[in-house]
């Protein structure tokens, strides 16, 4: 008998069959489980090293043992004529068809339901039809899942994830749920349908991630939210020996893949251009990110650290320079790194960022935050303007111009910039804040606290709300009532020094010197080089008309920083109220040219200001020609460009001055008390503010002055009363 014919009589055939299908069925299921437990990749490597040793030992067995009526024998012991290998055979049969549909239903379960994680071959789905592509053009990246066995490789599924969702973004027509929102659903029950429905989108993409050492293994699936349909899914098994090739892999095919049944079949391939070729470095970036989320000075200090080492190993990774240049920012903003410190270092990784990457979004909303914070509107605005050109996803570009668009009183058009953050990121807690804060700028209050109220119930032990809540009841003038908010916030964010100098400012509105002088020592307390402790300490001395010493601490920032405008027109403020014309009149001029004003062309928002101060000084100086062309350009803007704008109270208090430089005292009372009106408690302007030191020796100023102190004294009443303790606290003994 031929060779072939004893396999096949020997039923070896029909064995190896039934172990290769069957170890199929066993591998894919203990695929599943390990997938859901976090077990280690050996146990997988394992099993397939078992199942391969096995299937020649089954063949071996197959042709050297026969199953008969008295067990297991030797074939050799088997008299052919008793041999029951044909009914053997029959048994393998069914046994065969059995183990073969259970194999063809799991297939089956895994193409039409799996979970996050499972698998289905690209080849095997059905093709999508032109038809499909009618399916809204709008994605959710959700968090994929770690899957490692160290849990402490979560930052690095998040960052992948995020990636992802970045290279989306930048897809023409494609509308993606940004990243804070989408990172709401991490670890969330929430099913596909309930998450579409929240954020607004029609497709999910999901997935996995599981990294040992130097690999990876990541898994993701696309799917339609109304009917839970899997669009395309895939598995990747990859080296990390460079990141980034693995990830362009990755993005492009997912990509490629959501071109045909988001975008149609006429969308152009997407590639992604790597930002680093070292994974070291990239790792280091990503660990960066993750701590800088935090938003405190440790997280922002961690990042720092991580950012460094990052760029020892890749002087050229654009991205870590910009997160470098946020982290210094954000350290004089959260922590006691010195101002003219962190603005210095943050401008150098931010300019290094763009010499790499002159396209970065990244880099030129974190050039844009600088240039915003040392008051260069003009440049800010076209950075952030050119982030969003490249990223109209962006939405730290989004609520970061919005700041610029209030500063310069377009209230509107921030307005409508928050709507648009609010529409791609509805779940931040950032985009909820500027929400709360761009009702606040159109005096819509009621709004403004029901946002607020929404984001305390959620989290009543985040600052972020209590913050909020403070600045709207200061902002619409009731600073007796701010001040508990703010006390709140201080004592949940540890380190950060922003409460103390708004309840300095707070305590000052209510004519509280004492009050005052206990909330800076608090900052002090925090740090003395803070920005916000160099601010209260400013504030107090503007008070109290400590003009030297005002003069000295300006004197000492412009030294570190002599770019940062609004300190040159501080700078003038001290000068004039010191009777230093001359050297105020240069101050403001200079503040003016920083901000790239020439003569003669339109102010915006911003420089009004100071394009008043130097009215004001040249109107006492006499060169009327510089003067009326100041003159023409801010009645332009007030009469031509912000009539449409909500009269807010900053907005109010500079068209008094206006009137003021203007000689028109009936118009600085009437705009100064729609200024009260909307919320203006800065009593103290009135006597240290050059542009009305024309009217303190008229009787109506004066009793207008004495109406906001007299104010200010019923506000104090009710603080006291209210918060007994404080008084105690704060009151030196043998005072009133």
């Amino acid at each position: 008998m031929s060779l072939f014919n004893e396999l096949k009589r020997r039923n070896v055939f029909r064995v190896g069959v039934a172990y290769l299908i069957g170890a199929w069925l066993l591998a894919q299921i203990t695929d599943l489980l390990i997938d859901n437990i976090g077990a280690p990749d050996w146990v997988m490597k394992t099993l397939f090293v078992v199942l391969a040793l096995g299937f020649f030992l089954a063949l071996f067995f197959a042709w050297a043992f026969e199953m008969t009526p008295d067990g297991v024998k030797r074939e050799s012991e088997v008299d052919r004529s008793q041999s029951i290998t044909n009914v053997t055979g029959r048994k393998l049969d069914r046994s065969i068809i059995v183990i073969l549909l259970l194999a063809l239903g799991y297939f089956a379960w895994d193409k039409f339901s799996a979970q996050p994680g499972a698998v289905a071959p690209a080849a095997q789905l059905a093709p999508t039809t032109v038809e499909e592509a009618a399916i809204d053009k709008s994605i959710a990246v959700l968090p994929f899942v770690n899957m490692s066995a160290d849990a402490d490789n979560e930052y690095f599924s998040d960052g992948l994830s995020e990636e992802l969702l970045n290279l989306l973004a930048k897809v023409d027509g494609l509308k993606v749920a940004a990243r804070t929102s989408s990172f709401k659903f991490k670890n969330s029950e929430a099913d596909i349908a309930e998450i579409g429905s929240k954020l607004n989108v029609a497709t999910v993409l999901e997935g996995s991630v599981r990294k040992s050492g130097n690999h990876a293994r990541i898994t993701a699936q696309l799917i339609k939210v109304d009917d839970g349909f899997h669009l395309w899914s895939e598995t990747y098994d990859r080296d990390l020996d460079n990141i980034f090739e693995v990830q362009d892999e990755i993005a492009r095919a997912i990509v490629d893949a959501l071109k045909l049944p988001l975008l149609g079949h006429d969308a152009k391939p997407l590639t992604s251009t790597a930002a680093t070729g070292n994974f070291a470095a990239y790792d280091l970036y990503l660990l960066g990110r993750h701590h800088a989320r935090a938003f405190t000075e440790e997280g922002y200090k961690r990042a720092n650290e991580y950012f460094l080492k990052a760029l020892e190993i890749d002087p050229s990774f654009a991205a870590a320079y910009s997160g470098l240049a946020d982290a210094y920012i954000f350290l004089a903003d959260f922590g006691n790194m010195p101002t003219g410190e962190a603005y210095q270092l943050a401008q150098t990784a931010a300019e290094k960022a763009l010499a790499i990457d002159p396209d970065s979004p990244e880099a030129h909303t974190s050039m844009g935050l600088l240039l915003n914070n040392l008051s260069h509107q003009r440049e800010a605005e076209a950075h952030f303007l050119k982030a969003l050109e490249v990223n109209p996803n962006y939405v730290d570009a989004m609520l970061f111009y919005h700041n610029v668009l209030n500063s310069q009183f377009r209230i509107t058009e921030a307005m409508r910039m928050t709507e648009r953050a609010v529409n791609a990121d509805p779940l931040s807690y950032s985009v909820r804040r500027a929400l709360a804060d761009q009702f606040i700028w159109t005096r819509q209050y009621d709004d403004s606290l029901k946002v607020t109220q929404e984001f305390l119930a959620a989290n009543p032990e985040d600052p972020t709300p209590y913050e909020n809540w403070g600045d709207l009841l200061q902002r619409k003038g009731s600073p007796q009532s701010a001040i508990p908010m703010y006390r709140n916030a201080h004592r949940l964010r540890p380190g950060d020094i922003y409460m103390a100098w708004r309840n300095t400012l707070s305590a000052l509105q209510l004519d509280d010197e004492n009050l005052a002088t206990y909330w800076l020592k608090e900052a002090q307390k925090r740090g003395t080089d803070a920005q916000w402790t160099r601010r209260a300490e400013r504030d107090l001395m503007y008070a109290k008309g400590d003009f030297a010493g005002m003069l000295e601490q300006i004197d000492q920032t412009l030294e570190a920083l002599p770019g940062h405008i609004i300190f040159h027109y501080l700078r003038a403020i001290a000068l004039m109220n010191l009777g230093k014309a001359d050297a105020a009149r240069d101050a403001l001029r200079q503040a003016l040219e920083l901000d790239g004003y020439v003569s003669g062309q339109p102010l915006i928002g911003s420089e009004l200001l100071i394009a008043i101060q130097l009215a004001n000084v040249l109107d006492q100086d006499g060169d009327a020609d510089e003067r009326d062309t100041l003159l023409a350009a801010i009645t332009e803007l007030q009469e031509q460009r912000l009539p449409s704008e909500p009269a807010n109270a900053d907005l109010l208090y500079i068209s008094a001055s206006a009137a003021s430089v203007m000689n028109d005292l009936p118009g600085v009372l009437r705009e100064l008390g729609a200024a009260i009106d909307a919320g203006f408690r800065n009593h103290w302007y009135l006597l240290r503010d050059p542009v009305f030191k024309r009217w303190q020796d008229k009787p109506d100023f004066i009793a207008f002055h004495q109406g906001m102190l007299d104010a200010a004294a019923r506000m104090r009443a009710e603080y006291y009363v209210n918060n007994p303790a404080d008084k105690a606290a704060v009151v030196p003994e043998g005072t009133n």
